[in-house]
C-alpha cells in the first residue's frame, strides 16, 4: 500500500512553496475570481499566473491534476480579441475551474484526504481485485457530493458496471461510516480521464444520505468478487504504473477535484514467444553482444518460468542458451563473411522466434543503430513512469538511442525536470544513448506537431507550445535560446505538420512511419516544396514502450517503427550529427538492413551533377522480400519484385498473398492524414478448398481470422490498414479453373487520432464482390473500391515457394535537371517496410 496526498505548506507558512511575489499575485487572484469574471480579455494574464503557480507547486512535490497545463496552452494559445464562441467559454470555464482547484489545495492542503491502493503486480489480461481506499480530509463529502471513477482512456480494463455482482468487471464502494449510503450516476467526461476527443459517460458513485466526515475511509473495489463476479479484467500491456483514475466532489454543485494516480504495477503473462537482438553489422572475428528476451502474446517482457534456448544460424545451431532469465546475453562473434539470419526456438520445439539479421563484413562499414525518437509516458496522455520508457528502450527493446519526446502542453518544469536527469541518469556512450526532448503540440492549422531533441541536456529549456503556439514562433524561440547544430526538430504526419514551412538548420528529417500508420506522402510533400530533409520512422507508442510497440488498437494499430543512424560510434555527438546529416532511414520496426548510393553518394547526401547516375543497393530483410522500388522526384524509376510468382498457372494446391490496402494521404492540402480502413468480413471459398489462413505478421494481434462455424470453406477476417497493407497466407488445395473467392465486407467508419479537419472521417459502406482465379493476369487478381475520394484495393497473388531475403541490384539512369532525388523503398512479405533518406544529384539544398 502506498499513500500519496497533496499536503504542502500551507498559504503563508514559513515553508510555502512560492516566493513572495508570486504569493503575493496567486492571493490576489484568488480574491478577484470571485468577484471579477475570467473573459477572454484577462484569461492570458491569469493564465499565465497559473503556470507560474503550478510549477512551483509541482517543484515542491505537488500532485498537478493530468490537465492543468493543457488548459493554460489551450487559453493562451488563442488571440484573444476573437469573437467568443462556445468552445472558447469552456475553455474559460476550465481555467476558472483550474484557478478553483489550485486555490481549495493552497488554502487547506489537508482538505483533501489521502488515497491509497492495493499496487499488485497483478499480470497482464487476467482477472483481478483492485481497492483503491480513500481516507477523507478535513473537508467533509455533504450529501449529493461524489467519487468519479474515471478511467484512462487507453487502459483496456473490460468494460465497468455496477449491476450485476455476478458478472465480471463489478465496481462496489463501501464507507468506514454506517450513517452514509451511495448510490450510481454517470458524469460525462472528456480527457485523457474519459472520451480523448469526445465526451463518456463516466461512473460517479454519489453520496446519497449521511455526510463523510474527516478520517472516514471510502474502499472502491474494482473487480469486486463478493457476490460471485470472477473480477475485473486487468489491461493486455505490463506497466509500473496503471492508472486507475479517482476524483472527489465534496458536494453536489461541487467541481471534482483530483486524487494523485497510484502507481499500481501490471506484469506480464508467461512466455509465449522470443525474439533476439544483435547489431545488424559487424567485422569477422568482432565480439558482440546477442540478447535474447523471452515476451508472452502481448509484447510484455515474459514472467516464471523460461524455457532454455537454441539459437540457430541460418539453420545451424550455434548457441545453446540452458539458464535463462526474461532478457538474457552473451557475448559471442562470428569468425566468416556472409549474411546470417538468426532463429531461436526452446529446448521442446514449442516456442520459436527470430531475430534481426546481421552482415558480416570485412569491408570498413559504418554501423547501424537503432532507435526511436518519439515515444510518451504518463507524464503526457499516456501510461508508465519515465524510469520504466527508458529500462524499456535500454533492455526490453535493445535500442541504441532514444528520445522520450512529452507533449509539451502536459509538461510542467518538475516533469521536464525528471526528462533532463533521466538522460544523465541512463545515458553512457558507447552503450546506450538518451536524448533530451519533447514533443511541441499545436493543431496542424498552427503548425502541426513536432518533435525537438536536444544534441546535450545541460541547461536546455523547453520552448513550450504554451508560450510559442506557432511553428514560426518555435523556429524563433529555439534559435534565441540554442545553436542550429544542437537541435533537431522532426515534424510528422499525425497531427501534420506544415510541409510549406521547413527551417533548414533545424528541421533534417521528417517522421513517416508510426504506430499511427504510414506516411510516406508527409515526406515527399517536404520534398515537392523544396526541403532537404532526411526520413525517419518512430513508434509515437504512448505506453512507455519505445521501440518495441505492440498494437493497442485505436489510433494505435500497427507496431512502431524504428529510425536506422548510420555513424561511426554509438555516442551522442555521432549520432545526433548522423541525425544533422540526413544519414538515417525509416523502417516499420524491423530491422531491415538498407544500403544504397547514387554516384557513390549515400543517403543524406547531395552529389556534384552529372547527366549519368549510377544507382546501386542492397537490402537485407527479416523476411521474404516482396519488392523494391527506386523513386526518383515523384515516379517510380526502377522495380523489381522477388515474391509474386508472375506464372498464370495454377497447380491443385496452391499458396496465395492475400493483401488489403489504403492509402492515408489526406485529400486537401495541409489536411491530417485519412484514418484507418477496418477490412472486416468473410471470406468464402467456392470449388476449392481451404487448407489454412493465417496473418503473415503473427505478432499483431488485431490481425485475425478464424474459421466460419457454418462452414470449413468460410473464413472470418479483421484487419486495418492505413497507408499500408495487411496481408495473409491463404493456403487452397483442390483448385478448379471455376474456383472463386467470395468477400462480404461489412460497412465500417474510418477511425484515428487527429481526425481529418476538411474531410472527416466517413463511413464505408458494405462490399460485397468475388475475386475467380481464372482471370489471373501475371499471378495476381484483385478488386478495388473507390469510395469519398478514394481507392482501396484487395490483391491476391501467387507466391514463391521460398523468397529472398538479401537483394542487390545496381542500373543507370540518366537526367538532365538539376537537383534530381532518388530514394529506395522496400516492401517486405510481412508488410514491413523500409526507406531510405533521399540522394540530391546537383542543384543545391535551402538555406
Amino acid at each position: 500500500m502506498l499513500a500519496l496526498s497533496l499536503a504542502l505548506p500551507a498559504a503563508g507558512s514559513a515553508q510555502d512553496y512560492m516566493p513572495p511575489d508570486l504569493r503575493s499575485r496567486v492571493d490576489q487572484l484568488k480574491v478577484d475570481l470571485g468577484r471579477i469574471p475570467t473573459t477572454r480579455i484577462n484569461a492570458p494574464a491569469r493564465a499565465k499566473l497559473v503556470w507560474d503557480w503550478l510549477n512551483a507547486y509541482a517543484i515542491n512535490g505537488g500532485y498537478v491534476p493530468v490537465d492543468a497545463t493543457l488548459v493554460v496552452a489551450r487559453v493562451l494559445g488563442r488571440d484573444p480579441q476573437q469573437a467568443a464562441t462556445p468552445d472558447h467559454a469552456e475553455v474559460l470555464r476550465a481555467l476558472d475551474r483550474l484557478i478553483s482547484e489550485f486555490a481549495f489545495l493552497d488554502n487547506s492542503p489537508d482538505g483533501i484526504g489521502t488515497l491509497t491502493a492495493d499496487l499488485g503486480p497483478f499480470t497482464a489480461a487476467t482477472h483481478a481485485t483492485i481497492q483503491q481506499t480513500y481516507t477523507v480530509g478535513q473537508q467533509p463529502i455533504q450529501a449529493g457530493g461524489s467519487f468519479l471513477v474515471a478511467r484512462h482512456f487507453m487502459a483496456n480494463f473490460g468494460d465497468w458496471q455496477t449491476v450485476d455482482a455476478q458478472a465480471p468487471h463489478y465496481i462496489s464502494i463501501k464507507s468506514s461510516n454506517p450513517r452514509v449510503t451511495f448510490v450510481t450516476r454517470t458524469v460525462p467526461r472528456k480527457g485523457m480521464h474519459g472520451g480523448f476527443r469526445q465526451p463518456r459517460n463516466t461512473l460517479a458513485f454519489q453520496v446519497a444520505s449521511g455526510t463523510l466526515e474527516p478520517g472516514d475511509q471510502v474502499v472502491i473495489t474494482y473487480g469486486d468478487t463478493s457476490g460471485g463476479s470472477p473480477g475485473i479484467l486487468t489491461p493486455s500491456f505490463s506497466s509500473d504504473r496503471m492508472p486507475l483514475p479517482l476524483y472527489v466532489s465534496f458536494s453536489e454543485k461541487g467541481q471534482y477535484f483530483s486524487l494523485p494516480i497510484q502507481p499500481i504495477k501490471i506484469s506480464g503473462r508467461e512466455v509465449r514467444g522470443v525474439t533476439a537482438f544483435a547489431p545488424s553489422i559487424v567485422k569477422p572475428g568482432e565480439n558482440f553482444t546477442l540478447t535474447v528476451r523471452a515476451r508472452d502474446e502481448f509484447y510484455n517482457r515474459a514472467v516464471g518460468d523460461i524455457p532454455s534456448w537454441t539459437v540457430l544460424l541460418n539453420g545451424q545451431v550455434w548457441q545453446t542458451l540452458d539458464k535463462t532469465e526474461p532478457i538474457t546475453r552473451i557475448s559471442t562473434r562470428i569468425d566468416t563473411p556472409g549474411t546470417y539470419f538468426v532463429t531461436i526456438q526452446s529446448g521442446d520445439g514449442q516456442i520459436q522466434g527470430t531475430g534481426n539479421p546481421i552482415w558480416v563484413s570485412a569491408e570498413e562499414r559504418l554501423p547501424i543503430y537503432w532507435g526511436d525518437t518519439h515515444g510518451h509516458s504518463g507524464f503526457a496522455e499516456g501510461i508508465g513512469t519515465p524510469e520504466r520508457f527508458m529500462t524499456w528502450a535500454r533492455d526490453d527493446a535493445q535500442l541504441d538511442y532514444v528520445t522520450h519526446s512529452e507533449h509539451d502542453i502536459w509538461l510542467d518544469d518538475a516533469e521536464w525536470a525528471v526528462l533532463r536527469n533521466n538522460v544523465e541518469t541512463y545515458s553512457r556512450d558507447g552503450k546506450f544513448v538518451a536524448f533530451l526532448g519533447y514533443e511541441w503540440t499545436v493543431d496542424n492549422t498552427s503548425g502541426g506537431h513536432h518533435n525537438v531533441l536536444f544534441r546535450h541536456p545541460q541547461n536546455k529549456s523547453r520552448v513550450p507550445a504554451q508560450f510559442y503556439p506557432t511553428l514560426t514562433r518555435l523556429y524563433q524561440g529555439l534559435r534565441a535560446q540554442n545553436k542550429p547544430e544542437d537541435v533537431v526538430v522532426i515534424p510528422h504526419a499525425h497531427q501534420a505538420g506544415d510541409y510549406r514551412l521547413s527551417d533548414a538548420e533545424l528541421e533534417p528529417l521528417v517522421e513517416i512511419m508510426s504506430q499511427h500508420g504510414n506516411f510516406e506522402w508527409f515526406g515527399r510533400l517536404y520534398l515537392q516544396h523544396g526541403h532537404q530533409v532526411g526520413f525517419i520512422a518512430a513508434s509515437d507508442n504512448h505506453l512507455s514502450q519505445p521501440g518495441f510497440s505492440a498494437p493497442l488498437g485505436g489510433s494505435l494499430s500497427q507496431r512502431g517503427g524504428l529510425g536506422a543512424l548510420i555513424a561511426p560510434a554509438r555516442t551522442a555527438d555521432d549520432l545526433f550529427n548522423a541525425m544533422k546529416s540526413l544519414r538515417t532511414y525509416a523502417t516499420t520496426g524491423d530491422r531491415i538492413i538498407v544500403d544504397f548510393s547514387v554516384n557513390g553518394a549515400a543517403m543524406g547526401e547531395r552529389t556534384a551533377f552529372n547527366k549519368t547516375r549510377n544507382i546501386s543497393g542492397r537490402v537485407i530483410g527479416t523476411a521474404p522480400i516482396d519488392r523494391i522500388e527506386v523513386v526518383k522526384n515523384e515516379a517510380v524509376l526502377f522495380s523489381r519484385a522477388y515474391y509474386a510468382e508472375e506464372s498464370d498457372k495454377l497447380g491443385k494446391d496452391e499458396t496465395f498473398l492475400l493483401t488489403f490496402q489504403s492509402d492515408s494521404k489526406p485529400l486537401n492540402p495541409g489536411d491530417n492524414p485519412r484514418g484507418w480502413r477496418t477490412w472486416q468480413g468473410t471470406l468464402e471459398v467456392s470449388n476449392a478448398d481451404i487448407v489454412s489462413m493465417q496473418a503473415y505478421d503473427a505478432t499483431f494481434p488485431t490481425q485475425t481470422v478464424e474459421t466460419s462455424t457454418t462452414s470449413p470453406n468460410r473464413l472470418v477476417f479483421n484487419t486495418k490498414t492505413r497507408g499500408g497493407t495487411s496481408s495473409y497466407l491463404l493456403h487452397l488445395n483442390n483448385i478448379q479453373r471455376t474456383s472463386k473467392l467470395r468477400f462480404d465486407i461489412v460497412e465500417h467508419a474510418e477511425t484515428g487520432g487527429a481526425p481529418p479537419i476538411y474531410r472527416p472521417h466517413q463511413r464505408i459502406p458494405a462490399l460485397t464482390f468475388e475475386l475467380a482465379l481464372k482471370d489471373m493476369q501475371q499471378g495476381r487478381v484483385s478488386h478495388r473500391q473507390t469510395f469519398a475520394g478514394y481507392t482501396d484495393q484487395i490483391v491476391l497473388r501467387k507466391i514463391v515457394e521460398t523468397g529472398e531475403q538479401d537483394v542487390s541490384f545496381e542500373f543507370t539512369d540518366e537526367g538532365t535537371r538539376q537537383g534530381d532525388y532518388y530514394y529506395l523503398r522496400v516492401f517486405q512479405a510481412n508488410d514491413a517496410a523500409a526507406w531510405s533518406s533521399p540522394i540530391w544529384v546537383g542543384g543545391h539544398p535551402s538555406r
